[in-house]
């Protein structure tokens, strides 16, 4: 879960124009043929709703979650101009409570801002909240990401790739080469990439680039 001081800059970023980008996920954009009219969509960190909004408008039963207020109003009100079939929820992922089984999870660069023991909770509840048969989508940053030697130096260690800011307000874990599907071993793997990002920039902000990891994977 994002601290609070993540929290509020989040509500800052979320007040600017597509703050992470205007277009769904490519990964998305590639294998939207999984996704049918009327599939359940959980989107874990739902943002600004680049990835929300297109899968409500072709038809999908989307649920949106999000600690960001400014995130689930503006998302919320562009569903509503719509008349799209868009549930939002603002609340951390650990308040909240699944209705429901679902066919897909979206579950986008979250993993590397939580502490390790939000990590572990995450995954365990994705396990918990997707039906068998279901599709993951996830990214997450591994340790050939350019910042991961620096916060070796400067940042508190709580595992062998976790670690927590000097003033103890920011997390960042990394996964391990290979981590990911280990973390889902018994998973189909559909899609599976690791390496160096695209560079990109968030509105005004430095131009940056990560160590990625992409899966798209089946839940036996």
């Amino acid at each position: 879960m994002a601290t609070e001081s993540e929290k509020n800059e989040y509500d800052g970023c979320y007040k600017k124009d597509a703050w992470f980008g205007s277009r769904e996920s490519h990964l998305l954009d590639r294998y939207g043929n999984l996704l049918e009219p009327g599939t359940s969509v959980l989107d874990v960190g739902v943002g600004q709703g680049r990835n929300a909004l297109p899968l409500a408008r072709g038809g999908c039963r989307v649920t949106g979650l999000d600690n960001s207020e400014v995130a689930i109003s503006s998302v919320r009100a562009a569903a509503e101009n719509e008349n799209l079939d868009l549930v939002l929820h603002q609340k951390p992922f650990l308040d909240f409570q699944a209705p429901e089984s679902f066919d897909v999870i979206l579950c986008f660069g979250l993993l590397q801002i939580l502490s390790p023991e939000d990590s572990a909770s995450l995954l365990e509840r994705i396990h918990h909240w997707l039906r068998p048969g279901g599709i993951l989508f996830m990214t997450a940053w591994h340790v050939d990401d350019p910042s991961f030697p620096g916060l070796c130096d400067t940042w508190e260690r709580l595992g062998l790739h976790r670690f927590r800011s000097p003033d103890k307000k920011r997390y960042r874990s990394f996964l391990g080469r290979g981590e990911i599907l280990q973390l889902f071993f018994r998973w189909k793997v559909i899609h599976h990439w690791e390496g160096l990002g695209q560079f990109h920039r968030h509105g005004d902000s430095q131009l940056e680039r990560h160590g990625d990891v992409e899966v798209v994977l089946g839940k036996p």
